[in-house]
């Protein structure tokens, strides 16, 4: 009897465990991460930011996951909605402690625009945080794609 317990346990233990496996499947994790806002895939690369609008600076942000190789590194994105928007690059050391930062005041448009800003690390070691958030203290709904943080 024991014998044949085990494989039945076995069975019905794998087979309870495999809905919430495909569950976790089914909505993979996106790299942007929500300042006062969610961000959601529209389609395929194409991602929806809706803020608050409790306070300025609501938006994302997103922090590469691979090291530089350069001090030269260039923020490419291609925006879309109304209003007004920060582009901004920040660094920070191996600490997290902040270095500098840089940023581009963007008047989105109807119509996909990509926008470029250049940046100087201060070592290819440091950590960049590249955000999209508001100007002012208002709800906005802006969408975006093609985020690159590129060397060059």
């Amino acid at each position: 009897m024991k014998n044949i317990l085990s494989p039945i346990l076995a069975i019905v233990l794998f087979l309870s465990i495999q809905p919430f496996t495909l569950a976790a499947e089914e909505t993979p994790e996106i790299p942007y991460f929500g300042i006062g806002a969610t961000v959601q895939e529209k389609m395929e690369g194409e991602y929806l930011v809706q803020t608050e609008g409790a306070k300025e600076q609501e938006g994302f942000v997103y922090t590469p996951q691979e090291a530089f190789k350069s001090e030269n590194i260039k923020m490419q994105i291609t925006l879309m909605g109304k209003g007004t928007v920060i582009l901004k690059l920040e660094e920070t050391n191996a600490r997290g402690q902040y270095i500098k930062e840089k940023t581009m005041e963007v008047e989105l448009t109807e119509d996909w625009t990509t926008y470029e800003m250049t940046f100087t690390l201060e070592s290819p070691s440091s950590q960049i945080d590249a955000s999209v958030i508001t100007k002012s203290k208002e709800s906005a709904d802006f969408t975006f794609k093609n985020l690159q943080i590129i060397e060059e």
